[in-house]
């Protein structure tokens, strides 16, 4: 007979039905899938019970596979797990296959031996594939899921055995509404009204299962088993729905929370005045800034990189660390140059997380006795601080997640990384400014010293030739020295007058191809045994690839003679058993070739003013500084930038950097560009 008291659980399922598909539509996610899938099977066995076809013969199969098949999919989209093959399969796939053959072939007639035989053989297929789904990490405690299907299973297969095929489908659908029922409550974990409603209605539509086969006869106990299990799946579906709506408030609730510490944490590093990075507060303005980092971001533990002149990394500022691992950073930071950091940024140890930012597993970075390894500070993110032609000058490294739960979204690193780009902007720009402050200086210097050359070149001419001519007369008198002294003093004052117009005006000169490896290799053979004299070693790292410049090679041997002997002049001219040394590196940049020379002695006493015409450049030595302002005057005749810097704790370095492109400013085929 026709069940039309179904009709009104039909027509509230059919519209829950709609929800799911525009769930669906909005997301579409395989649990979303499933659950459309599920209930879809759900509304067709039901449409099998209004009509009345859900007896015998093909609707009869129909009713119990889509009634089997339902419970999968609900089960499936709870736990996703699938063999580790592509293209991947789902457990509940390989779950379904058999089952659903065995449904179909056990509805459909009384099956013969060889039907029998396929039955034991599905039913076979169902229990491995379940012990298999069991036995890999889920939501459920794997030692429970393992034991409840062996035993559901061996029952499955006795019940196959005994000819008790319906008992084996109505096992396998209530078997799966329960664990259903136990892996929403695992998943979720927490008390809302749809999670309530979803576990309890997966709870009792396990129950009526076993009511329904039990309840044989029509009359009152099957009338309300049936309407009881159709308020279930009404029950359960909308338990479903309200915990999708539940997830987007949810997922709203924090997507509001997260924009406003996003805001919260840019306005913060918005406050940051990394204006003074220009001036005297520059190691504060770091240091304010890692405090920031720590307090308002995910991250507890900041230490901030910068690259030094020698390629190496040294620690900026640092907040949240205590000294051991602020010590052990140090240590790394002085063991990894640029390049190195460039190769271990492509190694299987660097995770890339979002944008530039990468977790970095540094264990493989780790000497013998390590301090980091005592404070297990073993993975970091690192953020670096990236130039506009695209060379790193610095890395923040990142650690102590807070709410190592949650995983890190986008928001949380877009403020960093804004900073992060900030600072990398100030710093080059201020390094600009820097340039053209220096530049505008030394111009000004030069115009001054050209304007006292002119004046003074004219007179000075006047007593080079009287002086000369003294010279000449007093041939044998006693005052003949002191007019040779006199001429002396006269061509020293002229060539020094001489390299001051160089240091205002470029020379015009032929260029050519100009090997800088030769070059030095040339001078350290020259300066070898003055250097062995005073008790300097000469450490010289040439790499063959450097690629030639152009440029005035007489000039340049000039320039580099002017800065070895520099450096030389930092030590004490007396032998006192000390060794020092002086080391030349030679590295290749993407535009220019750049040279290190460094010395261990006492450094600059002003590294600002070092190329400044007659400022005293280091310590005890070179009173005039014209050496270092003509060094300049042919560096930017080559179109190249050179600097000096102190070193910790002693020491300095002159670097000069070279470009090797033709397209650059100021150089023709003939000479310099006037």
């Amino acid at each position: 007979m026709n069940e039309f008291y179904r009709v009104p659980a039909l027509v509230l399922l059919g519209m829950l039905l709609v929800a799911f598909v525009l769930l669906y539509l909005q997301a579409r996610t395989i649990r979303r899938l499933l659950w459309l899938v599920g209930w879809s099977m759900v509304v067709v066995h039901l449409v099998t019970e209004v009509v009345g076809i859900h007896r015998a013969g093909v609707g009869f199969a129909i009713a119990n596979a889509s009634l089997v098949l339902g419970a999968l999919m609900f089960l499936g989209s709870m736990s996703p797990l699938g063999f580790k093959r592509w293209p991947k399969i789902l457990y509940v796939y390989a779950f379904s296959a058999p089952l659903l053959l065995f449904t179909i072939l056990a509805s459909l007639k009384s099956p013969s031996m060889p039907g029998r035989i396929v039955l034991g053989l599905c039913t076979l297929a169902a229990v491995y594939s379940a012990i298999l789904w069991s036995s890999r990490d889920h939501l459920l405690p794997k030692g429970f899921t393992l034991l409840f299907s062996i035993g559901v299973g061996a029952t499955c297969l006795w019940l196959t055995y005994q000819n008790e095929y319906l008992f084996v489908m109505y096992l396998a659908q209530s078997s799966s509404n329960f664990i259903t029922a136990l892996l929403f409550l695992a998943a979720y974990r927490r008390y809302s009204p749809g999670i309530i409603l979803t576990a309890a209605g997966f709870f009792l539509w396990s129950t009526p299962v076993f009511l329904d086969f039990l309840v044989t006869r029509p009359g009152l106990p099957m009338l309300l088993v049936g309407r009881g299990t159709n308020l279930i799946k009404v029950m359960t579906a909308f338990g479903m729905i309200l915990i999708v709506l539940e997830d987007e408030l949810a997922q709203n609730r924090v997507a509001k929370e997260r924009d406003h510490r996003a805001r919260v944490e840019m306005e913060r590093y918005s406050e940051i005045d990394l204006s003074l990075l220009s001036g005297i507060h520059m190691e504060a303005a770091y240091q304010r800034a890692s405090e920031v980092i720590a307090e308002v971001s995910r991250f507890s533990e900041v230490v901030l990189f910068l690259i030094n002149v020698e390629g190496y990394f040294g620690v900026a500022a640092h907040a949240g660390m205590n000294n051991q691992m602020v010590a052990g950073l140090e240590a790394l930071g002085k063991r990894m140059t640029i390049e190195q950091a460039k190769i271990f940024s492509r190694s299987e140890n660097t995770t890339v997380e979002m944008g530039d930012t990468v977790l970095l597993d540094l264990r493989p970075l780790f000497i013998p006795d390590d301090l980091l390894e005592s404070q297990q500070y073993y993975k970091a993110h690192a953020m670096p601080l990236v130039r506009r032609n695209g060379e790193i000058e610095g890395i923040i490294l990142l650690s102590g997640l807070k709410r190592p739960g949650k995983p890190l979204q986008a928001d949380d690193l877009l403020p960093l990384q804004l900073l992060a780009a900030r600072l990398a902007a100030i710093r080059e720009h201020d390094a600009l400014l820097q340039r053209v402050a220096r530049s505008e200086r030394l111009a000004g210097l030069g115009q001054l010293a050209a304007g006292v050359a002119h004046e003074l070149n004219n007179p000075l001419t006047v007593v080079l030739g009287y002086s000369q001519l003294m010279e000449e007369a007093l041939e044998g008198h006693g005052a003949h020295e002191m007019a040779t002294r006199l001429r002396g003093s006269a061509q020293r004052m002229h060539q020094v007058l001489e390299s001051t117009l160089r240091f205002w005006k470029a020379s015009p000169t032929a260029c050519e191809a100009v090997s800088i490896p030769e070059i030095l290799r040339d001078l350290s053979r020259l300066q070898r045994p003055e250097f062995t004299r005073r008790q300097v070693d000469l450490e010289l790292h040439l790499p063959d690839s450097i690629p030639l410049i152009e440029g005035n090679r007489s000039h340049l041997q000039q320039m580099f003679l002017h800065l070895l002997k520099n450096s030389l002049e930092a030590f004490d001219s007396s032998v006192n058993g000390h060794k020092h040394s002086v080391r030349v590196d030679v590295s290749q940049h993407a535009d220019s070739v750049k040279i290190l020379i460094s010395d261990d002695g006492p450094g600059f006493a002003n590294p600002e003013h070092a190329f400044d015409p007659f400022f005293a450049s280091k310590w005890k030595r070179d009173a005039t500084g014209a050496s270092l302002s003509l060094c300049y005057a042919i560096v930017r005749d080559h179109g190249g930038e050179i600097s000096a810097h102190n070193l910790e704790p002693h020491g300095s370095v002159l670097v000069v950097e070279l470009p090797f492109s033709q397209k650059r400013s100021g150089f023709v085929q003939n000479g310099w560009k006037q």
